[in-house]
């Protein structure tokens, strides 16, 4: 089953989902949208804090918005 993140879990004004097979290649891919499109880079407390707004998905490892 795969993994999913939605920015505005944590707050951001973004309608991103990110999805993937793994909690790592999710966190990667969560981690380049955040610095590419928000021009955030990630630290260790916000890699934590993003983990743990993570849910399961029906659907595939793909990414939209």
């Amino acid at each position: 089953m795969a993994l999913e993140f939605h920015c505005s879990d944590v707050g951001v004004v973004c309608s991103r989902v990110t999805k993937a097979d793994s909690s790592e290649e999710l966190l990667v891919k969560v981690a380049e949208h955040a610095k590419s499109k928000h021009g955030v880079e990630l630290n260790a407390t916000l890699v934590d804090y993003a983990a743990s707004r993570v849910r399961q998905s029906g659907g595939g490892s793909d990414s939209s918005a």
